[in-house]
Protein backbone atom coordinates (compact mmCIF):
# COMPACT_ATOMS: atom_id res chain seq x y z
CA UNK A 1 0.00 0.00 0.00
CA UNK A 2 1.46 3.49 -0.75
CA UNK A 3 0.74 7.11 0.52
CA UNK A 4 0.33 9.47 -2.31
CA UNK A 5 2.60 11.73 0.45
CA UNK A 6 6.25 11.28 -1.47
CA UNK A 7 9.39 12.89 -2.63
CA UNK A 8 12.50 12.69 -4.72
CA UNK A 9 15.54 14.84 -6.41
CA UNK A 10 18.16 13.94 -8.29
CA UNK A 11 21.35 15.73 -9.14
CA UNK A 12 23.76 15.19 -12.59
CA UNK A 13 26.42 15.90 -13.95
CA UNK A 14 28.86 14.99 -17.11
CA UNK A 15 31.12 16.46 -19.52
CA UNK A 16 28.16 16.68 -21.58
CA UNK A 17 24.41 17.51 -19.77
CA UNK A 18 24.10 19.23 -16.52
CA UNK A 19 20.64 18.29 -14.76
CA UNK A 20 18.31 19.25 -11.74
CA UNK A 21 15.20 17.12 -11.54
CA UNK A 22 12.64 17.54 -8.29
CA UNK A 23 9.45 15.41 -7.83
CA UNK A 24 7.00 15.89 -4.77
CA UNK A 25 3.58 14.78 -4.35
CA UNK A 26 0.36 15.67 -2.13
CA UNK A 27 -2.93 13.50 -2.10
CA UNK A 28 -5.48 14.07 -4.93
CA UNK A 29 -8.67 11.77 -6.25
CA UNK A 30 -7.12 11.72 -9.49
CA UNK A 31 -3.68 11.96 -10.86
CA UNK A 32 -2.89 15.49 -11.43
CA UNK A 33 0.75 15.98 -13.01
CA UNK A 34 2.45 19.26 -13.32
CA UNK A 35 5.41 19.55 -15.07
CA UNK A 36 8.00 22.28 -15.72
CA UNK A 37 10.68 22.27 -18.47
CA UNK A 38 13.02 24.60 -19.77
CA UNK A 39 11.97 25.36 -23.55
CA UNK A 40 14.12 22.80 -25.15
CA UNK A 41 12.77 19.88 -23.83
CA UNK A 42 9.07 20.86 -24.55
CA UNK A 43 9.05 18.09 -27.05
CA UNK A 44 9.33 15.55 -24.22
CA UNK A 45 6.27 16.38 -21.75
CA UNK A 46 4.07 14.19 -22.99
CA UNK A 47 6.74 11.14 -23.32
CA UNK A 48 7.81 12.00 -19.17
CA UNK A 49 3.87 12.68 -18.48
CA UNK A 50 3.12 8.84 -19.83
CA UNK A 51 6.24 7.58 -17.95
CA UNK A 52 5.31 9.33 -14.72
CA UNK A 53 1.34 8.05 -15.45
CA UNK A 54 2.88 4.60 -15.51
CA UNK A 55 4.07 4.37 -12.32
CA UNK A 56 1.42 6.43 -10.33
CA UNK A 57 -1.73 6.38 -10.39
CA UNK A 58 -3.30 8.94 -7.80
CA UNK A 59 -2.10 12.11 -6.50
CA UNK A 60 -1.16 15.61 -7.31
CA UNK A 61 2.55 15.86 -8.76
CA UNK A 62 5.24 18.40 -9.40
CA UNK A 63 7.55 17.88 -11.40
CA UNK A 64 10.08 20.29 -12.15
CA UNK A 65 13.27 19.82 -14.49
CA UNK A 66 16.25 21.77 -15.09
CA UNK A 67 18.98 20.94 -17.76
CA UNK A 68 21.77 22.19 -19.62
CA UNK A 69 23.77 21.09 -22.85
CA UNK A 70 27.75 21.57 -21.60
CA UNK A 71 29.02 20.44 -25.19
CA UNK A 72 30.61 22.78 -27.40
CA UNK A 73 27.94 23.05 -30.14
CA UNK A 74 30.45 24.90 -32.91
CA UNK A 75 31.21 28.51 -33.10
CA UNK A 76 27.47 29.46 -34.50
CA UNK A 77 26.07 29.19 -31.02
CA UNK A 78 25.98 33.30 -30.68
CA UNK A 79 25.14 35.80 -33.60
CA UNK A 80 24.34 39.64 -33.99
CA UNK A 81 22.12 41.24 -36.15
CA UNK A 82 24.42 43.18 -38.35
CA UNK A 83 21.61 45.69 -40.03
CA UNK A 84 20.37 46.70 -36.63
CA UNK A 85 23.37 47.11 -34.70
CA UNK A 86 24.50 49.31 -38.26
CA UNK A 87 21.21 51.22 -37.67
CA UNK A 88 21.28 51.68 -33.60
CA UNK A 89 25.22 52.60 -34.50
CA UNK A 90 24.31 55.15 -37.00
CA UNK A 91 21.56 56.73 -34.01
CA UNK A 92 24.11 57.21 -31.69
CA UNK A 93 26.69 59.19 -34.05
CA UNK A 94 23.87 61.48 -35.20
CA UNK A 95 23.08 61.99 -31.16
CA UNK A 96 27.17 62.71 -30.92
CA UNK A 97 27.06 65.25 -33.95
CA UNK A 98 23.78 66.67 -32.90
CA UNK A 99 24.40 67.63 -29.27
CA UNK A 100 28.14 67.90 -29.66
CA UNK A 101 29.23 65.64 -27.18
CA UNK A 102 31.17 62.21 -27.58
CA UNK A 103 30.09 58.92 -25.88
CA UNK A 104 33.01 57.03 -24.06
CA UNK A 105 31.89 53.52 -25.39
CA UNK A 106 29.47 52.77 -27.95
CA UNK A 107 30.54 49.83 -28.27
CA UNK A 108 29.63 49.02 -25.05
CA UNK A 109 26.26 50.78 -24.78
CA UNK A 110 24.95 49.21 -28.20
CA UNK A 111 26.43 45.50 -26.80
CA UNK A 112 24.68 46.21 -22.96
CA UNK A 113 21.22 48.29 -23.57
CA UNK A 114 20.31 46.91 -27.38
CA UNK A 115 19.93 43.54 -27.62
CA UNK A 116 21.63 43.33 -30.30
CA UNK A 117 23.42 39.95 -30.18
CA UNK A 118 21.21 36.64 -29.88
CA UNK A 119 21.51 32.77 -29.27
CA UNK A 120 21.45 31.29 -32.28
CA UNK A 121 18.74 27.91 -32.30
CA UNK A 122 20.86 25.29 -32.00
CA UNK A 123 19.37 21.57 -33.83
CA UNK A 124 19.42 19.11 -30.98
CA UNK A 125 18.89 15.50 -31.22
CA UNK A 126 15.65 14.76 -30.25
CA UNK A 127 16.20 11.10 -29.79
CA UNK A 128 19.59 11.73 -27.60
CA UNK A 129 17.46 13.77 -25.48
CA UNK A 130 14.43 11.59 -24.86
CA UNK A 131 16.84 8.49 -24.10
CA UNK A 132 18.35 10.96 -21.47
CA UNK A 133 16.27 12.45 -19.82
CA UNK A 134 13.32 9.72 -19.78
CA UNK A 135 16.13 7.31 -18.34
CA UNK A 136 17.10 9.77 -15.32
CA UNK A 137 12.83 10.73 -14.49
CA UNK A 138 12.71 6.50 -13.94
CA UNK A 139 16.21 6.91 -12.22
CA UNK A 140 14.37 9.63 -10.15
CA UNK A 141 10.82 7.39 -9.60
CA UNK A 142 12.33 4.60 -7.82
CA UNK A 143 13.27 6.47 -4.53
CA UNK A 144 10.05 8.67 -5.25
CA UNK A 145 7.85 5.49 -4.94
CA UNK A 146 9.78 3.85 -2.11
CA UNK A 147 9.02 7.41 -0.09
CA UNK A 148 5.21 6.40 -0.81
CA UNK A 149 5.81 2.58 -0.04
CA UNK A 150 7.33 4.37 3.79
CA UNK A 151 4.56 6.15 4.20
CA UNK A 152 2.10 3.78 2.89
CA UNK A 153 3.65 1.01 5.85
CA UNK A 154 3.36 3.68 8.32
CA UNK A 155 -1.13 4.41 7.47
CA UNK A 156 -0.83 1.03 6.74
CA UNK A 157 0.04 0.23 10.85
CA UNK A 158 -1.96 3.10 11.89
CA UNK A 159 -5.39 1.64 9.82
CA UNK A 160 -4.98 -1.39 11.50
CA UNK A 161 -4.83 -0.16 14.94
CA UNK A 162 -7.97 1.90 13.93
CA UNK A 163 -10.04 -0.59 12.72
CA UNK A 164 -9.20 -3.25 15.16
CA UNK A 165 -10.79 -1.00 17.72
CA UNK A 166 -13.70 -0.20 15.27
CA UNK A 167 -14.31 -4.12 15.54
CA UNK A 168 -14.56 -4.50 18.63
CA UNK A 169 -17.15 -1.73 18.88
CA UNK A 170 -19.14 -3.75 15.98
CA UNK A 171 -19.07 -6.83 18.28
CA UNK A 172 -20.04 -5.19 21.50
CA UNK A 173 -23.20 -3.87 19.60
CA UNK A 174 -24.26 -7.87 18.53
CA UNK A 175 -24.08 -8.31 22.17
CA UNK A 176 -27.00 -6.28 22.09
CA UNK A 177 -28.42 -7.39 18.91
CA UNK A 178 -31.28 -9.61 21.13
CA UNK A 179 -31.88 -6.84 23.96
CA UNK A 180 -33.81 -4.46 21.88
CA UNK A 181 -36.38 -6.55 20.83
CA UNK A 182 -36.28 -7.97 25.06
CA UNK A 183 -36.95 -4.58 26.07
CA UNK A 184 -39.55 -3.53 23.95
CA UNK A 185 -41.47 -6.71 24.77
CA UNK A 186 -40.87 -6.14 28.50
CA UNK A 187 -42.07 -2.61 28.27
CA UNK A 188 -44.82 -2.98 26.11
CA UNK A 189 -46.78 -5.89 28.62
CA UNK A 190 -45.74 -3.52 31.35
CA UNK A 191 -47.81 -1.06 29.98
CA UNK A 192 -50.67 -3.39 28.91
CA UNK A 193 -50.88 -4.99 32.34
CA UNK A 194 -51.52 -0.92 33.50
CA UNK A 195 -54.35 -0.61 31.18
CA UNK A 196 -55.78 -4.27 31.11
CA UNK A 197 -58.62 -2.92 33.32
CA UNK A 198 -59.56 0.02 30.95
CA UNK A 199 -59.17 -1.30 27.52
CA UNK A 200 -59.52 -4.80 25.72
CA UNK A 201 -57.75 -6.57 23.56
CA UNK A 202 -56.53 -9.56 21.79
CA UNK A 203 -53.13 -11.71 22.60
CA UNK A 204 -52.79 -12.14 18.54
CA UNK A 205 -52.69 -8.44 18.31
CA UNK A 206 -49.91 -8.27 20.94
CA UNK A 207 -48.29 -10.68 19.14
CA UNK A 208 -48.43 -8.89 16.38
CA UNK A 209 -47.07 -5.62 17.50
CA UNK A 210 -44.02 -7.48 18.81
CA UNK A 211 -43.53 -9.27 15.71
CA UNK A 212 -43.58 -5.95 13.89
CA UNK A 213 -41.17 -3.96 16.21
CA UNK A 214 -38.65 -7.56 15.64
CA UNK A 215 -39.16 -6.99 11.96
CA UNK A 216 -38.11 -3.01 11.81
CA UNK A 217 -35.63 -3.42 14.55
CA UNK A 218 -33.89 -6.51 13.61
CA UNK A 219 -30.24 -5.22 12.61
CA UNK A 220 -28.94 -8.63 11.78
CA UNK A 221 -28.26 -7.88 8.21
CA UNK A 222 -26.82 -4.38 8.74
CA UNK A 223 -24.09 -6.51 11.11
CA UNK A 224 -23.68 -9.25 8.62
CA UNK A 225 -22.48 -6.80 5.99
CA UNK A 226 -20.74 -4.59 8.63
CA UNK A 227 -18.81 -8.10 9.08
CA UNK A 228 -18.27 -8.31 5.28
CA UNK A 229 -17.20 -4.67 5.05
CA UNK A 230 -14.70 -4.95 7.88
CA UNK A 231 -13.31 -8.29 6.45
CA UNK A 232 -12.99 -6.42 2.92
CA UNK A 233 -11.33 -3.52 4.27
CA UNK A 234 -8.50 -5.60 6.25
CA UNK A 235 -7.60 -7.50 2.75
CA UNK A 236 -7.47 -4.33 0.86
CA UNK A 237 -5.13 -2.44 3.80
CA UNK A 238 -2.80 -5.47 3.27
CA UNK A 239 -2.36 -4.99 -0.50
CA UNK A 240 0.46 -4.05 -1.97
CA UNK A 241 0.34 -5.29 -5.40
CA UNK A 242 -2.17 -2.62 -6.94
CA UNK A 243 -3.67 1.02 -5.94
CA UNK A 244 -6.72 0.52 -3.44
CA UNK A 245 -7.56 4.24 -2.22
CA UNK A 246 -10.78 4.02 -4.15
CA UNK A 247 -11.62 0.89 -3.16
CA UNK A 248 -11.14 1.48 0.65
CA UNK A 249 -13.02 4.87 0.54
CA UNK A 250 -15.81 3.08 -1.12
CA UNK A 251 -15.77 0.50 1.60
CA UNK A 252 -15.73 3.21 4.65
CA UNK A 253 -18.83 4.55 2.92
CA UNK A 254 -20.58 1.42 3.02
CA UNK A 255 -19.62 1.10 7.10
CA UNK A 256 -20.86 4.28 7.75
CA UNK A 257 -24.04 3.61 5.81
CA UNK A 258 -24.69 0.42 7.60
CA UNK A 259 -23.95 2.14 10.80
CA UNK A 260 -26.22 4.71 10.36
CA UNK A 261 -28.95 2.00 9.47
CA UNK A 262 -27.78 0.48 12.34
CA UNK A 263 -28.44 3.20 14.85
CA UNK A 264 -31.85 4.13 13.53
CA UNK A 265 -33.52 0.80 13.65
CA UNK A 266 -31.66 -0.10 17.21
CA UNK A 267 -33.78 2.03 19.32
CA UNK A 268 -31.40 1.55 21.92
CA UNK A 269 -28.93 3.70 24.26
CA UNK A 270 -26.21 1.59 24.87
CA UNK A 271 -26.34 0.39 20.82
CA UNK A 272 -26.61 4.41 20.47
CA UNK A 273 -23.61 5.07 22.15
CA UNK A 274 -21.47 2.34 20.78
CA UNK A 275 -22.70 3.93 17.18
CA UNK A 276 -21.18 7.12 17.91
CA UNK A 277 -17.97 5.73 19.00
CA UNK A 278 -17.77 3.59 16.07
CA UNK A 279 -18.26 6.89 14.03
CA UNK A 280 -15.87 8.42 15.56
CA UNK A 281 -13.24 5.93 14.57
CA UNK A 282 -14.29 5.55 11.46
CA UNK A 283 -13.62 8.93 11.06
CA UNK A 284 -10.14 8.52 12.25
CA UNK A 285 -9.58 6.34 9.08
CA UNK A 286 -11.24 8.00 6.32
CA UNK A 287 -8.77 10.93 7.17
CA UNK A 288 -5.90 9.30 7.00
CA UNK A 289 -7.05 6.81 4.19
CA UNK A 290 -7.72 9.73 2.19
CA UNK A 291 -3.98 9.58 1.14
CA UNK A 292 -4.20 6.30 0.30
CA UNK A 293 -2.55 5.60 -3.52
Amino acid sequence: MRSMTGYSKLVYQDENFSLNMQIKSVNNKNLNLKIKLPYNLNFLEGAIRAEIASKVSRGSLDVKIEFNDLRDMGNNIFDYDEAQSKAYMNVLLEMENEFQEKFTNKMDILVRNLNVIKKNDVEIDEEEYSSFILGKVREMLVPFIQTREDEGNRLKNYLAERVEILEEKISEIKKYKNVVVENYKTKLLERLDAIRGDIEFKEEDILKEILLFTDKSDISEEISRLDSHLVQLKKDLDTNDEPVGKKIDFILQEIYRELNTTGVKSNLYEISKLIVESKNELEKIREQAMNIE
